[in-house]
């Protein structure tokens, strides 16, 4: 990732909001899993709390973080939890959540080897995309209600958030691949806030849907 992109304040304001808002949800939702026992509740705080520290690493170190190879296998964490989440929380009697965070730990696995090992590196971004592709998938699909009987129409927040964070992540891949920088400068100006509705989203997602939600003040 290239190195001649810095947050600017607006940047760096929203990435804050951003990363409040996460740090708190996460730890009301790790707090309600020591609680309750509710797995989704322990992944959704993990991808959470990760998110509020990438948000803070890049302002701090600015969009610079993105090209550190401990980046991509530490970010997978953020739609991989909250796909892991969603199958706890929706198929409560089955193991799917299980076998899919199985699934993703060897993929996330995969990915921080490709980032040293130099003969992997041209082909790291299939490892990535065998995390966020079904990761993707699930946190768009699953919640909603006319696929999934037990979501409500507050589910639509979450399958929103995820597709938004999917076309971050796309537009993300797009500037890597092709190293324009005029198109860079655009991606990392929309991303803040991109960033930041995607976490309203979650958040309302996360506290309003009545299978699975989380007491959040002025939201649940």
């Amino acid at each position: 990732m290239a190195t001649m992109f810095e947050t600017d304040i607006l940047g760096a304001i929203l990435l804050l909001i951003t990363g409040l808002a996460a740090l708190i949800v996460g730890y009301l939702a790790i707090n309600s899993y020591l609680k309750e026992k509710k797995m989704y509740h322990l992944y959704w705080g993990i991808s959470l709390l990760v998110l509020f520290v990438s948000g803070v690493l890049i302002i701090f170190l600015n969009w610079d973080v993105l090209g550190n190879p401990l980046v991509p296998p530490v970010a997978a964490l953020i739609p991989a939890g909250l796909a892991i989440g969603l199958l706890y929380a929706v198929y409560d009697d089955k193991p799917w959540g299980f076998y899919y965070a199985i699934y993703a730990l060897i993929g996330i696995i995969l990915i921080l080897i490709a980032g040293y090992v130099e003969s992997l590196q041209d082909i790291a971004y299939i490892f990535v995309m065998i995390v966020h592709v079904p990761s993707a998938a699930i946190i768009v699909l699953l919640p909603i209600p006319a696929i999934n009987k037990v979501a409500d129409a507050n589910g639509y927040y979450f399958a929103l958030g995820g597709l938004l964070i999917s076309i971050g992540g796309i537009l993300l891949a797009i500037y890597k691949s092709t190293g324009d920088a005029n198109l860079g400068d655009l991606i990392f100006k929309v991303l803040p806030p991109l960033l930041l509705i995607v976490a309203v989203l979650f958040v309302l997602g996360i506290g309003k849907t009545e299978k699975w939600k989380l007491a959040i003040p002025y939201i649940s």
